[in-house]
C-alpha cells in the first residue's frame, strides 16, 4: 500500500503550492507541511527550497520524486495485473487526442464489441503531452493521437495520414475562390483549439516557418471541444483550422466547405502508441488492422 504521504509529495512537487496541495490531497495545510517534514526526516534531505515566492525542488527532492513517480506506477500496475488475474473481464484505459476521438473511436467501439466483447474499456480525452506521460505513468494502457509521436521509449503505428484544412460556412465569399491567401484569411474571424492542442501549434508552426504570426489573426474563441467549433462553424460564427478526417462527413453533407489556400499544406497522421511490451498484445493487433 503507497503511503499517503508519497502522494502528497507527488502533488506538492506538481502544483508548487501547499494551499492547491491541500485542497487536491483533502487535507489541512498544516497535514501538508507535516507529510514533507517526516520525509525529509526519513530520507535526511532536504526536499523543497524556497527562492522569494517560488517553491523550488532541490537535487536531492528531484531524484526522490522520481523513484517514488517510479513506484507508484508499479503500484498502479501490480493491482491492475491483479484485477486481471481476478476477473475475466479485463479493463484498458485508453487515452485518445479530441482529434484522433472523432474519428477512431466508433472504429475502436466495433473492434471491442465483435472481438473482445467481454473486455471493459474507458477512454479518456486529453492532449497528447499529458496522454505520454499517463501512458508512462501506467494510468493508460495505450492510446490514438493525432500529430508526430515525440516519445521514442514508446512504439507507433501509423494508422491514417491527415492534413488539417480551413473550414468556413457553406455560402462564405472564400469558398468560391481558388487562391486565397494567407493576408486575406487575416481579416477573417478565427475559432480555434487551445494553445497546447496538436491541431493550433500544427497552425503555429506553419506561421512561424513562413515569417508569420497566430498574433496576426482576429482569434474571437478558443475552445478545445471539435464539435463545438464545427457547429460555430456552421452557423456563420467564423473561419477554423481542422483535420480533414473529421470534417469529412460535414464536407460531404456540405453544411462547410473548405477555403482553398495559396500555398497552404499541413500534413500529419493519426497514431497508436503504446509501450513496447504490448507489441504482440493481441487488442494492439486488432486495433492496427483498422490502418488505411
Amino acid at each position: 500500500m503507497i503511503d499517503d504521504k508519497l502522494n502528497t509529495l507527488i502533488v506538492l512537487a506538481k502544483e508548487k503550492n501547499y494551499t492547491k496541495t491541500a485542497e487536491i490531497c483533502n487535507i489541512s495545510q498544516p497535514a501538508v507541511t507535516q507529510h514533507i517534514k517526516a520525509l525529509e526526516s526519513y530520507y535526511k534531505i532536504k526536499i523543497f527550497k524556497r527562492k522569494g515566492k517560488d517553491l523550488l525542488v532541490t537535487n536531492e527532492g528531484e531524484i526522490l520524486i522520481k523513484n517514488v513517480k517510479r513506484l507508484m506506477a508499479l503500484n498502479h500496475s501490480i493491482n491492475k495485473e491483479l484485477s486481471f488475474s481476478l476477473t475475466s473481464n479485463k479493463r484498458l484505459d485508453i487515452g485518445i487526442t479530441l482529434t484522433a476521438g472523432g474519428y477512431f473511436i466508433p472504429e475502436i467501439l466495433t473492434v471491442f464489441k465483435e472481438k473482445f466483447p467481454k473486455m471493459r474499456f474507458n477512454f479518456h480525452t486529453d492532449i497528447a503531452e499529458n496522454i505520454y506521460e499517463r501512458i508512462e505513468s501506467y494510468e493508460l494502457d495505450f492510446a490514438i493521437i493525432d500529430g508526430t509521436p515525440t516519445d521514442d521509449s514508446l512504439e507507433s503505428e501509423l494508422l491514417i495520414k491527415d492534413e488539417l484544412i480551413i473550414i468556413a460556412p457553406k455560402d462564405h465569399p472564400l469558398t468560391k475562390l481558388d487562391n486565397v491567401t494567407i493576408d486575406m484569411l487575416k481579416r477573417e474571424k478565427f475559432i480555434l483549439r487551445l494553445e497546447k492542442a496538436h491541431t493550433r501549434m500544427a497552425f503555429e508552426n506553419y506561421l512561424f516557418n513562413h515569417l508569420d504570426s497566430i498574433n496576426n489573426f482576429d482569434v474571437i474563441l478558443e475552445i478545445d471541444n471539435t464539435a463545438l467549433i464545427k457547429q460555430l462553424i456552421i452557423n456563420g460564427h467564423g473561419l477554423s483550422i481542422m483535420s480533414r478526417v473529421i470534417c469529412e462527413p460535414n464536407l460531404k453533407q456540405g453544411v462547410i466547405k473548405e477555403i482553398k489556400v495559396e500555398n497552404f499544406k499541413i500534413e500529419r497522421g493519426i497514431y497508436l502508441v503504446y509501450p513496447k511490451e504490448m507489441k504482440d498484445d493481441l487488442v494492439i493487433e486488432n486495433i492496427k488492422k483498422l490502418k488505411r
